[in-house]
């Protein structure tokens, strides 16, 4: 099962509605989808998502040059099940790059289960769960005055989790919204809020305590990602617990995390993590403390990304209910990429093979931008 060929196809596509928090706001969906051809036939595709502008270093175009110019080169040949050597190859190849190595992992692993015949989830050792609860997300676009609305409306569609960016510079606008949120989804609801790294010690302390009233599940990543002992502080000033992100990117950190007591849970996004192979480390690592950790991001991107953080949850242990792999839901029309089905906030997933999504190439192929 060789290796045949590596292809890029670069996309710019609308999305529904403006999303972001204080890292930065989501106007359109840059994303580069990635196949991977073997000479027994098979396709194999992932996607590299740049996300908000200014939250990654990666952009479309130096992911789109990483894949053409370095990493297709050095993987083209390779047996593919020869899958540990092909693995290692491609994190070797060069350092860093966790977005793209994250796509091209993606597509080889796709490749791989349609080969065998089975559903990702049976290689990555699942499923411990094929239903999927999907988390509603909140930007901070919606004021105190429009955010309870739109949480309402997400409750009839049957979201009983809810993500809340905050991240204002004056905390009672995010007070204020986090109560109409509360007050129109019930108490029954779970609520987490999400800083993106933007609080000084200080502000954080004072929006959480002001905001542990409202019970909420966790507040992923409200300091700087480096910041551990700061994090691990503010960890035990707070009624609220912390869920890190952008402070883990490896197994290594997660350890770090551990030690420094900085974080109750984690976060995991497999493009920011690098990959399946890393993102079961790291559940691993949490696993064995007895902690959850979350899946998912949701940034807009195609149903190809969606569907690989759902096979990665299905397969995790210790995932937390509420996967936040929304971004499928984000993006504009298209008819590339065969739906996810969505009943109720659910996601049940199928016994289809590899991520279980079809590709229309020929349409894929007219919509690629030139990068270069």
């Amino acid at each position: 099962m060789k290796i045949r060929g590596i292809t890029t196809y670069p996309l710019i596509l609308p999305i529904r509605e403006i999303y972001g928090g204080a890292a930065g706001f989501l106007e359109d969906c840059r994303t580069l989808i990635i196949r991977v051809a073997t000479d027994d036939g098979i396709d194999g595709w992932g996607e590299a998502t740049q996300g908000r502008p200014g939250n990654t270093y990666e952009t479309l175009e130096t992911m789109d040059i990483m894949v053409r110019k370095y990493f297709a080169p050095g993987l083209v040949g390779m047996d593919l099940k020869d899958t540990g050597s092909v693995l290692n190859t491609l994190h070797s190849i060069r350092y860093g790059h966790p977005i793209t190595k994250a796509g091209i992992e993606t597509a080889l692993y796709d490749a791989l289960a349609k080969f065998y015949q089975v559903p990702l989830y049976r290689l990555l050792g699942g499923p411990f769960r094929k239903e999927i609860e999907l988390v509603g997300g909140l930007g901070m676009d919606l004021t105190a005055e429009t955010i309870g609305a739109k949480a309402r409306q997400l409750r009839e569609r049957g979201y009983r989790a809810f993500k809340l960016k905050i991240g204002h510079r004056d905390l009672s606008q995010d007070v204020a919204r986090v109560r109409a949120v509360r007050e129109a989804v019930s108490d029954d609801a779970t609520i987490r809020v999400d800083g993106n790294a933007s609080y000084s010690f200080l502000d954080a302390r004072e929006i959480l305590n002001a905001l542990s009233p409202f019970r909420l599940t966790d507040a992923e990543q409200p300091l700087a990602r480096g910041d551990l002992k700061s994090l691990a502080e503010l960890r035990r000033s707070v009624g609220v617990p912390i869920a890190a992100q952008e402070s883990v990117s490896s197994a290594d950190d997660a350890l770090a995390v551990l030690e420094a007591g900085a974080a109750d849970l984690l976060k995991i996004k497999l493009t920011h993590i690098g990959g399946f192979r890393r993102a079961l480390q790291v559940a691993a690592v949490m696993g064995a403390k007895g902690l959850p950790v979350v899946v998912g991001q949701g940034s807009a991107c195609t149903p190809l990304l969606s569907a690989a953080e759902m096979h990665l949850h299905a397969s995790i242990p210790n995932a937390q209910a509420g996967g936040e792999m929304t971004g499928f839901l984000r993006v504009g029309e298209q008819n590339f990429f065969s739906e996810i089905g969505v009943t109720r906030a659910r996601v049940v997933l199928t016994d289809a093979s590899g991520l279980g999504i079809e590709v229309n190439q020929q349409r894929l192929a007219q919509a690629a931008i030139v990068t270069h």
